[in-house]
């Protein structure tokens, strides 16, 4: 036996982006005046969305807000919606990704803010976990380029981000309590290396500690997980903020490094932590650690320079201009994947067809985002339906039938069956504050208002009047078809509904369960009514707040129509050149708070689609989702399009890619099953306290190749119009005995069509001394061609590239030996391969 030499390096401590001097002398002169009863207050929210001002000081407040596919306003305000981050993810194109995140960006300043939290780089483990859709990937390299994409972005417009949920938040069973329980290399391969990229190369001005118990231990007080490794191994310099009520202690936390406790009033802080410290238990260096870093955040922002109100900091924002709207489309139309197209069908032809039928549930719905925090209010949206309209205007005929139902709950009212007046010049309802909780006298403020999910709104009317105030929406309801109507009504102080001169729902019904933010156990009530087709009833809203000790203004109106008659769309599509069928999720199904019971569509929509397939050969299927959904049909389906959860401009993206006014280029950031029992973590979820990662590192296609399991369709699957060659792979050098290694491949269209080809890279470690996966993402890179144009991609590869976690010697290490690069269009269709020789054993060690 040959025994071969080690190379142990010591990981050098990373770079800290040192606070600039001028911002850091800044820090200092204010700290040395303040009292440490205004350090403590410092160190929680005032209220939601805001920090603590100290007057005294004139140290101002600053506000963050959600979310990460779009700016949520605090105030209810629409801004522009992105797609959702799975299909930020499906683009596979960080720079695309941050040219929206700027634009997010600029947004936030408009609606007067200083933090966007987000992004969320949690891994998608569990197939059914509600917030998948807010995430990337089940794979950790791809989450990691898409996340640094989508802070680098934000953060050039000086606006923070908020990196989350760190860690090990991968499921909405038990989040608040339980512990994800798994081995230290499981944690350092799988569910950090996101967050360590992201930290050490675009130093987020925030991180935000996660709800749940990593092995035992809460986030909020996890010192090894906030204090050595985030602050230590990877010299994060930034701000550590709990999720909202995530905080259990006071002491333990800001030991741990948990700088700011939110939503205000202070629950842990506050005087607990002003007792703590009192008493001895918490060291007064920790207490001016945290508030340096919430000062240093505060001056960063630049609030303390221009000191400019909400409205005027709107002034020099952007919202929804045509840039950032084309920007939404944009990264919706390269998110849209092609699964299937066995016979060629798309792009549809307009010369070929006469007419279509556009079917199904999410035809004329806007299933464009998930439920839950990240949910924004968009200033336009468009169904799959207009968008297919809008594009080919008269030339075809275009007929529409529902068909059946999706929505396991009403859904959020539709704006288009709303207007303020009978002559139905505007869609939406009149909306009137009043500064007092009886609607009397001038209403402060009126306007029309389109948007009946509200997290959160007038707040600064709230503020004025101390959270005394009413609310009136009214105008008149169009129902599209006669039937009963179902009405839902979600609140947190006292509400009542009027149709038709009838008090349908008021505070005295009970209270039902309802799935929107179910993780606030808020309840909705319900009730229904008889309505005609045509007719205009008069509608009103009452809204009084101020009725409930809870700050938070909420507010939720609901409604069911009769869906249709299952026979008419299938009649349609047996009259139609093509029918276009769309199912998925509904507004209601994927959510934040709660996770999905299975991998099925609701309702009939599976019947519905088979008894479509029967009468047209022609038929495609577009699928609304945020995660995997199970396919019986797929077999007998030609044709399938995963559009995801398209942001605002969906419906025009869709149409695109139809049409072949775009030539899709998305690819699966996610792998599908063909049955929930083939995921990996099926063994293990949902767990009963905790979540026990009984995987460990065989999350996703890594599980799939291990266990030779065929998927549904694998991790980095996507279709285009036309077609692509690999040739040519080489590598810089047969011996990897550099600091790095390149590696080079041709790619080139071999289509009559321009298109855009995601070249992915794998490693495999062919002479491991461990149990590793068959092979790893390490690269990608979305290359754009024309009809027979050639490129030549290069990758780079580190020695880190080839490593896995040696938990016992407490280093990254990879096995002298032989290693594969294997690259090609998806994890299971592999083009090329070269193997490369490391000729010692290689190690850096994290202390």
């Amino acid at each position: 036996m040959c025994w071969l030499p080690l190379n142990t390096y010591a990981a050098s401590k990373p770079e800290i982006d040192t606070v600039d001097p001028k911002i850091q002398a800044r820090v200092n002169a204010l700290l040395e005046k303040m009292t440490v009863a205004e350090k403590v207050a410092l160190l929680s929210g005032a209220d939601y969305w805001n920090t603590v001002a100290i007057k005294r000081l004139d140290i101002p407040s600053i506000q963050v807000t959600d979310g990460p596919n779009g700016v949520r306003s605090n105030n209810s305000e629409p801004t522009t919606l992105f797609p959702v981050g799975v299909a930020m993810a499906s683009t596979w194109n960080p720079s695309l990704i941050q040219k929206a995140a700027a634009a997010m960006g600029r947004e936030t300043r408009a609606m007067g803010a200083h933090v966007l939290l987000g992004p969320n780089v949690n891994i998608q483990r569990v197939p059914l976990a509600g917030r998948n859709f807010e995430a990337y990937s089940e794979d950790p390299y791809l989450s990691g380029e898409i996340g640094l994409g989508f802070v680098l972005g934000v953060q050039s417009e000086n606006i923070g981000t908020s990196l989350k949920h760190f860690v090990a938040n991968n499921q909405e069973h038990m989040r608040r309590t339980g512990s994800s329980n798994m081995d230290q290399r499981t944690l350092r391969e799988i569910y950090m290396p996101a967050f360590e990229k992201i930290v050490k190369q675009a130093k987020p001005w925030t991180v935000m500690a996660a709800y749940n118990k990593v092995n035992g231990v809460f986030m909020t007080e996890n010192k090894t997980l906030l204090q050595d490794v985030l602050r230590g191994e990877w010299g994060f310099d930034g701000l550590v903020v709990s999720d909202w009520g995530a905080l259990h202690a006071s002491a333990s936390a800001i030991d741990a490094g948990l700088d700011l406790e939110m939503p205000g009033p202070a629950k842990h802080y506050g005087n607990k932590l002003l007792a703590a410290i009192e008493q001895g238990d918490v060291d007064l260096e920790k207490l001016n650690d945290s508030a340096k870093r919430l000062l240093t955040l505060i001056i960063k922002t630049g609030v303390m320079d221009t000191r400019t109100s909400a409205t005027q900091a709107g002034a020099n924002g952007e919202v929804n201009s045509l840039t950032h709207q084309r920007l939404s489309q944009q990264v919706a139309e390269e998110a849209i994947t092609l699964l299937k197209n066995q016979k060629n069908l798309l792009p549809l032809n307009h010369k070929n067809i006469t007419s279509i039928a556009v079917i199904g549930p999410n035809a004329d719905a806007a299933i464009i985002q998930g439920s839950g925090s990240s949910q924004v209010v968009p200033f336009q949206q468009t169904t799959p339906l207009e968008g297919i309209q809008a594009l080919v205007g008269d030339s075809l005929k275009i007929s529409y039938a529902q068909g059946v139902d999706n929505e396991p709950e009403p859904a959020t009212i539709d704006a288009r069956l709303l207007s303020p007046d009978k002559q139905r010049t505007k869609q939406g309802l009149r909306l009137e504050y009043f500064g007092n909780q009886d609607f009397s006298g001038k209403p402060v403020f009126v306007s029309t208002d389109r948007s009946f999910s509200k997290l959160g709104f007038a707040d600064e009317i709230s503020n004025a009047a101390r959270n005394r105030f009413s609310a009136r929406w009214q105008g008149y309801f169009w129902p599209k078809v006669s039937g009963r109507y179902e009405f839902e009504l979600v609140h947190l102080s006292s509400a009542t509904l009027t149709i038709d001169g009838q008090e349908i729902i008021n505070d005295s019904l009970e209270k039902q369960h309802t799935g929107f933010l179910d993780f606030l156990n808020i309840g909705a009530r319900k009730a229904g009514i008889e309505l005609k087709a045509g007719v205009a009833y008069p509608f009103k809203l009452d809204y009084v707040a101020g009725k409930t000790p809870v700050p938070l203004n909420l507010l939720r109106l609901a409604s069911r129509s009769p869906a249709g008659e299952f026979s008419e769309a299938v009649k349609l599509a047996k009259e139609s050149d093509v029918a276009v069928v769309f199912i998925g999720v509904s507004t209601t199904s994927e959510s934040e708070g709660r996770d999905r019971s299975d991998l099925e569509l609701f309702g009939k929509q599976n019947a519905l689609l088979e008894a479509v397939l029967k009468v047209n050969k022609n038929t495609i299927v577009v699928l609304n989702n945020g995660a995997p959904l199970a396919m019986p049909w797929i077999d007998k389906a030609n044709t399938v399009i995963e559009a995801w959860m398209p942001g605002q401009e969906g419906g025009h993206a869709i149409a695109n890619v139809l049409f072949g006014h775009t030539n899709p280029s998305g690819k699966l950031p996610v792998s599908f099953p063909k049955r929930l029992q083939d995921n990996p973590s099926y063994l293990h979820y949902p767990g009963d306290q905790d979540a026990n990662y009984g995987e460990g590192i065989f999350v996703g296609y890594r599980y799939y190749d291990k266990k030779e399991i065929e998927p549904l369709f694998p991790f980095g699957h996507g279709l285009s119009y036309t077609q692509f060659s690999y040739s040519d792979l080489t590598v810089s050098d047969p011996l990897f005995d550099k600091e790095e290694l390149q590696v080079s491949i041709n790619i080139k269209n071999t289509g009559a069509m321009a298109g855009k080809e995601v070249v992915q890279l794998y490693v495999q470690d062919n002479e491991s001394k461990v149990v590793r996966p068959i092979k790893e993402l390490k690269g990608f890179n979305k290359v754009s061609l024309g009809p027979d144009e050639l490129k030549k991609i290069t990758f780079t590869l580190t020695k880190r590239d080839l490593s896995y976690f040696d938990a016992h010697r407490q280093a990254w290490r990879a096995d002298a030996g032989k290693f594969t690069v294997l690259v090609g269009s998806s994890s299971r269709d592999i083009r090329q391969q070269v193997s490369f020789q490391l000729p010692v054993d290689y190690s850096l060690e994290i202390n």
